[in-house]
């Protein structure tokens, strides 16, 4: 090649506008259903016997043959499945829950700056959409893979394990239609 022959030009790939708006809602979507999934979990949960105790600082918590020191969390007292009069603690309250629901919602203002880039078609919202999809096809991968893993000891909760092949779905998803290309503009005839 010459000095004087013009550089190939490399074709920027179109940006499809028509999977874009489909691909935002399902970002969104699944972003939401993130959010919410401790909670849909636990309104799924089997029910067990037992109480749930709320306790304060320092006090202690006798109940069904149990006790100890309450931080200020909820525990649940007793109960199927293991030893009668076991403390397990439910992630209802404490540090621990408040960081997931940050990350959680930190993760979903992410998604929905994504949608936005998405629906006025900016190629940073397809990239950040791509990218939040991974992260959250790996979370949902990490949430399922015990599920499937431990089917074997016992029948695990019917609605974990449809919440996370629902997140896994939707972000391949969200990944195939914000990959897909659009169609160049053909120029019109005679012009």
């Amino acid at each position: 090649m010459s000095t004087l022959e013009p550089k190939p030009v490399k074709a920027k790939k179109l940006l499809n506008t028509k999977l874009l708006p489909i691909a935002a809602l399902l970002l969104v979507l699944l972003a939401l259903l993130f959010l919410a999934t401790p909670l849909i979990r636990s309104a799924g949960a089997l029910p067990r016997t037992g109480s749930f105790v709320s306790a304060g600082n320092g006090q202690t918590l006798t109940q069904n043959g149990a006790s100890g020191q309450a931080t200020g969390n909820q525990f649940f007292v007793g109960g199927s499945g293991g030893t009668n009069g076991a403390t397990r603690r439910v992630v209802v309250g404490g540090a621990g829950g408040r960081v997931t629901v940050i990350i959680y919602f930190v993760a979903l203002l992410i998604s929905l700056a994504a949608a936005v880039g998405m629906l006025f078609t900016k190629r940073w919202g397809v990239v950040l959409a791509i990218i939040m999809a991974v992260v959250y096809g790996l979370f949902g991968l990490v949430a399922l893979l015990p599920l499937l893993l431990i089917r074997f000891m016992g029948a695990p909760n019917p609605i974990s394990l449809i919440l996370g092949i629902v997140h896994l779905l939707l972000a391949v998803a969200v990944i195939v239609l914000a990959s897909i290309p659009g169609k160049p503009a053909v120029p019109a005839a005679g012009v």
